[in-house]
């Protein structure tokens, strides 16, 4: 999504479903990419805006034509998953 073109990079990257890693080792790749770049910044931001507008739609963030991280049911489980993945790891609960 364009809206998020840190969001949308970091999933590609890190948690696409096509690569095999489990969300454990997804999520410390995610940590330690984090932990070294200069776009920290622009993704926490994006993160706090993205998680502070209830319209975003985490579905289209999580599953697309581009890659595939995560499919549920609804709009509130890939929210949640979103954040388990996305915001715990960088911020906290």
């Amino acid at each position: 999504m364009s809206d998020f073109p840190q969001i949308s990079r970091v999933l590609k990257a890190c948690f696409n479903v096509e690569d095999g890693l489990s969300e454990d080792v997804a999520i410390r790749m995610y940590q330690r990419a984090l932990a070294s770049s200069a776009n920290r910044d622009a993704l926490e931001a994006e993160l706090a805006r993205a998680f502070g507008d209830t319209q975003v739609s985490w579905k289209k963030l999580l599953l697309n034509d581009d890659y595939e991280v995560f499919d549920a049911p609804s709009e509130e489980e890939m929210r949640a998953y979103a954040h388990r993945i996305l915001w715990q790891p960088i911020f906290g609960l």
